[in-house]
């Protein structure tokens, strides 16, 4: 009955058209509302390695778990930069090509840009504070330090390296003082630190275990004051790990301060100013208090806790919020979760086969882990700290059409 209504009043509107001479047109008036204020895009970018060539970095939109583009980097694609102080570019450092890939972040398909490095250079890492120039970490000998490792310089504008200058031997990381001047250098070759300066374009500088640095220095970090640099020493399992606090003012080492078995690596919570270093032999997280240095004490930094979480735990990230702190572990395959004030563990989330990464995201709703040999990265929502979506890898292959074998993801950056 309802059908035949509307039928009858169709018809009689039809007519009245028509003998008005007018063919209708519905006007459809929009109510225009408050406007707001527009959000801020967020992003994540992966890097992958691939052992059947060319390697690629994936962008992701932080709000959709979308993958918007994949970028082409070289063979061996292992870390990844922005410009200092700025998102709008991002490099790549490629360790069996011997070069850097840079592409613009705020075009999708930008053309990306090869910067050639020495033969023989394999960067491992990139870092820079100083706007104009990027860094790169040179792990093995080339023409320019045959006996050594190094650091390439890139002008950023010219998109090209204009010097190589050499440091110690077996280079596995390396920081930028925030106030853009010192680059200091962790050699696990001779268990040293070099000190290179940018505008003198040379070392100035070498710390040795003699003059109080711990052994195997496998990770450097500078505080946010630029004031102190703190080495992250591995031990070597009789001698039991450390963490070295370096005076940047006279380039001395003021404390080494005992850690747990096999630390690896470290990140900086600068909402809590709290130091976090990951014990990958222990097991475990030392959580360091920042905001009270005092090295007239013994030890000159507080420890706030010492946290047991999965096995292999080789990256540590703190949600922006200052709510919480995640690991990744790597042999057990997830990620813990603890909480930033009561130091307690709330949750062991599963993860994609050995996490190598991780890290948050600026509005603390997303945890990344970069999966390496599971091809994969996993996507945590902080509202419920479950994995929302397993985001798999570009294939090594592109041509590959059935059970087709993936990158492997090995470092993620946010904005």
């Amino acid at each position: 009955m309802r059908k035949v209504l509307y039928l009858f009043f169709a018809l009689c509107l039809f007519v009245v058209e028509l003998g008005c001479g007018d063919q209708y047109r519905p006007v459809a008036n929009p109510i225009v509302g408050q406007g707001g204020t527009p959000q801020t895009a967020h992003f994540a970018f992966v890097v992958n390695s691939n052992p059947a060539g060319n390697g690629g970095t994936v962008e992701i939109d932080v709000s959709g778990d979308t993958n918007l583009q994949i970028q082409p980097s070289g063979a061996g694609a292992v870390a990844e930069a922005f410009l200092a102080g700025n998102t709008g570019a991002l490099f790549t450092a490629n360790s069996l090509a011997d070069s850097l890939s840079y592409f613009t972040t705020f075009q999708t398909f930008a053309s990306v840009t090869t910067i050639n490095l020495p033969i023989g250079s394999k960067p491992i890492a990139l870092a820079s504070t100083r706007p104009g120039s990027m860094y790169a970490l040179n792990s093995s000998p080339n023409v320019n330090c045959p006996n050594t490792g190094s650091i390439s310089i890139i002008n950023t504008s010219a998109l090209a390296a204009i010097g190589t200058d050499c440091v110690g031997p077996s280079p596995v990381s390396f920081a930028q003082l925030p106030n853009a001047t010192k680059i200091y250098v962790a050699n696990q070759g001779d268990n040293s630190i070099s000190i290179f300066d940018p505008d003198a374009g040379a070392v100035t500088a070498t710390i040795t275990q003699a003059m109080g640095l711990g052994l195997n220095p496998v990770f450097v970090i500078a505080s946010l004051d630029s004031n102190y640099v703190f080495v992250v020493n591995k031990g070597d399992g009789t001698n039991p790990g450390s963490l070295s606090i370096i005076t940047t003012i006279n380039d001395q080492v003021a404390q080494t301060i005992p850690l747990g078995v096999g630390p690896t690596f470290a990140s900086i919570d600068s909402h809590l100013l709290r130091l976090y270093v990951v014990n990958t032999g222990g097991n475990s997280v030392t959580v360091f208090d920042l905001s009270t240095i005092n090295l007239a004490a013994n030890p000159g930094l507080t420890t706030l806790a010492t946290v047991n979480v999965g096995s292999g735990p080789v990256g540590v990230t703190a949600l922006p919020d200052g709510t919480r702190f995640y690991t990744a572990n790597s042999v057990s395959n997830d990620v813990t979760v603890v909480s930033a004030t009561s130091y307690s563990v709330l949750k062991t989330i599963p993860v994609g086969q050995d996490p190598v990464w991780i890290t948050s995201e600026p509005t603390s709703t997303k945890v990344y882990t970069a999966n390496a040999v599971g091809g994969s990265v996993s996507i945590i929502q902080t509202l419920n700290d479950s994995v929302v979506t397993n985001m798999p890898a570009p294939q090594q292959n592109s041509t590959c059409t059935e059970s087709c074998a993936l990158q492997q993801p090995s470092m993620i950056l946010t904005f």
